[in-house]
């Protein structure tokens, strides 16, 4: 298997997404990574990071993928705007479907 690569400019698009969707909402992007584990997570956080400093009126939380499953069943309601890889973007889309009853609320942005 082939360990997924990503390109900074791939991030900070989709970071821009997530960031000025969150402020169309309720101004607060949580960004799910694996940086304790995964080399390319650490990428991700840092250029998440950086894009956030252009958005000072959204707040930025950062959680790793394990910890934002059991977040989501425990109380889906902290949450706004999910931003993460398509790995795991499959991973809560999954799930966030059978929270809701409904596999059409996942807006998904995909890396070109």
């Amino acid at each position: 298997m082939i360990p997924r690569v990503y390109h900074r400019f791939e991030i900070e698009r989709i970071a821009h997404i997530a960031f000025q969707s969150a402020r169309k909402r309720r101004n607060k992007v949580t960004s799910i990574d694996k940086a304790n584990v995964l080399q390319s997570s650490i990428l991700w956080r840092e250029v998440v990071s950086e894009v956030a400093k252009e958005y000072p009126d959204v707040e930025l939380a950062h959680m790793y993928i394990d910890n934002a499953t059991m977040q989501l069943i425990k109380d889906p309601s902290q949450f706004d705007v999910l931003l993460c890889s398509n790995l795991f973007g499959d991973i809560l889309s999954d799930e966030c479907a059978m929270i809701t009853g409904f596999n059409g609320h996942a807006a998904v942005g995909q890396p070109q």
